[in-house]
């Protein structure tokens, strides 16, 4: 399937779409979770995770690069067969399911419980699906644009951090590995499920109209991830005490709170509300993944339908199932554990098996 110059996007709409789904509900709930394993050295943790995301991110780009022609369908038949090809690539297409899944129900249950509990949670869930349709129909250049607005309308926000800095306690970081590496190395765990969102680079880099520059777009897309995230731990981590942090799931809410001004006041009402951006550029492109994914398994190009069942299915669910935090947090966990699997350790092994193919095949020429 190769792509036309109507439905490429740029480098720039690349970057920024990649950087858009690393920004979900983990921003509101790292610091926290990195505190509980590693305390207040978990901002190292954070930086490990990135270092190993940004190697598996240029696994994913070199995989690709070696055929910039092909969609990742093509890619795994090539290597694997038609069938193999086939039955990893509905094991992906299943993989962007869950994440949907779990980023638009946390985002409904978020808003739920901070800003309207006694809405029903098929209202929001309809809510939410209409701006999702409206993007994914438009194919990959949409949702590129999209990414762009978001990120400049929203840049302002990690901004809005250094405000209640003037309370902070700078001591609260020190002294530095108090408890060793292994807390910190345990806690790099939390710190990858965080980063992912860098695996769509398998369905957009078709797109890409200037695929010589996907490693450096990916780069430059995840260091915008890390500067966002370690600027948000760092800050609960100065804010906080190295107890009280564990007390609060949503920190970065909390953080937020104590911000006033004379005509507002509750300021993370606002703060969730704008919020709402980035869970939508988190959940349009695993959404659009998914559709892109049925598409190439039964070569379709520009397939309504499998939107229409995509989106109809999360709103008749929100008929079926309670929203609830045990469940979604189980449900999420589960998603982290996937992600490991299917986003960090197949590219890898991914990569060396098409390295090692193509060299063997070198050989015998």
């Amino acid at each position: 399937m190769n792509t036309t110059e109507k439905k490429s996007i740029t480098l720039t709409q690349y970057i920024f779409a990649i950087h858009g789904v690393q920004m979900g509900q983990d921003v509101l709930t790292l610091p926290s979770d990195v505190a509980a394993v590693a305390g207040t050295d978990g901002w190292i943790s954070v930086i490990i995770g990135s270092i190993i995301t940004m190697t598996v991110s240029l696994c994913i780009v070199g995989i690709m690069a070696k055929h910039p022609g092909d969609t990742f369908l093509q890619v795994l038949t090539r290597y694997f067969g038609k069938w193999v090809g086939k039955a990893c690539m509905i094991i992906w297409g299943l993989y962007f399911l869950m994440s949907v899944v779990v980023l638009l129900y946390f985002t409904i249950l978020i808003l739920k419980i901070v800003l309207l509990p006694q809405t029903p949670s098929y209202s929001l869930v309809l809510l939410c699906i209409i701006p999702v349709y409206m993007v994914i129909r438009g194919g990959a250049r949409m949702l590129g644009r999209y990414a762009v607005f978001v990120f400049f309308f929203t840049i302002w926000m990690p901004l809005l951090l250094v405000l209640p800095l003037g309370q902070a306690h700078g001591i609260f970081l020190l002294p530095m590995i108090k408890e060793g590496a292994a807390p910190i190395l345990y806690a790099v765990k939390n710190t990858v499920w965080v980063f992912l969102g860098f695996e769509v680079a398998f369905i957009l880099y078709p797109y890409l109209k200037n695929k010589r520059m996907a490693a450096k777009g990916i780069v430059i897309a995840n260091s915008l991830s890390l500067v966002i995230y370690l600027l948000i731990t760092l800050a609960c981590f100065s804010y906080f005490s190295p107890d009280g942090i564990t007390q609060y799931i949503w920190t970065t809410l909390r953080l937020v709170k104590p911000i006033e001004f004379p005509f507002l006041e509750r300021f993370e009402i606002v703060f969730l509300s704008f919020y709402l951006f980035f869970f939508s550029t988190s959940v349009i492109p695993y959404a659009f993944a998914v559709t892109n994914s049925v598409e190439q398994i039964f070569n379709k190009k520009d397939w309504q339908l499998p939107i229409y069942i995509l989106l109809l299915g999360l709103f008749f669910a929100s008929f079926f199932h309670k929203l609830n935090y045990k469940d979604l947090e189980t449900l999420r966990i589960g998603w982290g554990w996937a992600g490991i699997i299917v986003a960090y350790i197949f590219p890898v092994a991914l990569f060396l098996y098409v390295t090692a193919h193509q060299y063997l095949n070198r050989q015998r020429a």
